[in-house]
């Protein structure tokens, strides 16, 4: 069944949490796209299309350094949930 009502900040926080992060890194890639041709053509009075032109290669930057971010921290942090060391009443025996 359909939600109609109004998504809080906090659902739409943990539905995008919830995707993968090569999907994440596609939604946070439009909304640089959007933010960043906004601002080129808003504040550097550039032409729509170099604007566009000049924030596709920005935002492939962006997503593409966020992937690889994203895939590294997760990885850092299921490492950290499975130690190797010895376990907590085993330490300085």
């Amino acid at each position: 069944m359909v939600n109609f009502e109004k998504p809080s900040y906090i659902d739409i926080i943990i539905r995008f949490r919830q995707l993968k992060p090569m999907q994440q890194s596609a939604v946070v890639g439009i909304i640089f796209f959007i933010l960043n041709s906004l601002y080129y053509i808003l504040l550097l009075h550039m032409g729509p299309v170099e604007s566009a032109s000049i924030s596709v290669y920005s935002s492939i930057v962006f997503m593409v350094v966020y992937y690889f971010t994203t895939i590294f921290v997760v990885k850092k942090n299921m490492q950290a949930g499975s130690s190797k060391g010895p376990k907590k009443g085993l330490r300085n025996k």
